[in-house]
């Protein structure tokens, strides 16, 4: 083989393993973004799902429109508590339980008994950790996370919708969203607007 036709095959081979490496390159970007957004879309409905769970027990829904504590953290539509009755063993009796999306992109959960200030020995729990990297409150525009849906009066201030926004690489682009409506318990019997306006400090 000659010199000539020697560099004319390595160029080839160059060439090839150039195109080859683009394609692989392309191969596993794209599978990085399936696979957050697979992790994102697993995020996002487990938090929803928690949530549903919750809020269909909820005796009195409080609107999220006027949480607001910037101090602690609480904005109007990023923030959701309600009065609620659980029928589980695990939890019995009623109690309040009220989320909240940080500026870390979290979604947190805590819950307290009604008579925690009477009561030393209740206990309020801490923030718990149901979902991260949700950037409801910092896309731009903001995404409001829970409102009280008033468009029809049959429901009664019971129908809650929740959107949460999942992202875990922003530079790929890819969140995803999910949308829910959720039903309060019916309330026709009446039950005291005042259970959970006491709020335990943060």
């Amino acid at each position: 083989m000659t010199l000539p036709e020697m560099l004319v095959s390595m160029m080839i081979m160059l060439i090839v393993a150039a195109i080859f490496g683009a394609i692989m390159f392309q191969v596993q970007k794209g599978y990085n973004r399936e696979s957050d957004r697979s992790q994102d879309n697993d995020n996002a409905r487990q938090a929803v799902e928690e949530l549903d769970r919750e809020i269909r027990s909820g005796n009195v829904l409080y609107d999220p429109a006027q949480e607001n504590d910037p101090t602690n953290g609480v904005y109007p539509g990023m923030s959701l508590r309600i009065y609620t009755q659980s029928n589980a063993n695990t939890r019995p009796g009623f109690r309040c339980v009220q989320w909240r999306i940080t500026s870390n992109q979290e979604l947190e959960r805590r819950a307290w008994p009604t008579n925690w200030r009477d009561d030393p020995g209740t206990l309020v729990s801490g923030w718990r950790i149901i979902a991260q990297h949700v950037v409801n409150r910092t896309d731009s525009p903001q995404v409001t996370a829970f409102a009280l849906d008033n468009s029809d009066s049959a429901y009664g201030n019971r129908l809650v919708k929740v959107t949460i926004v999942v992202d875990d690489n922003p530079a790929s682009g890819q969140e995803v969203r999910i949308q829910s409506s959720v039903e309060g318990r019916d309330t026709t019997f009446g039950y005291p607007n005042s259970a959970c306006a006491d709020v335990p400090p943060y």
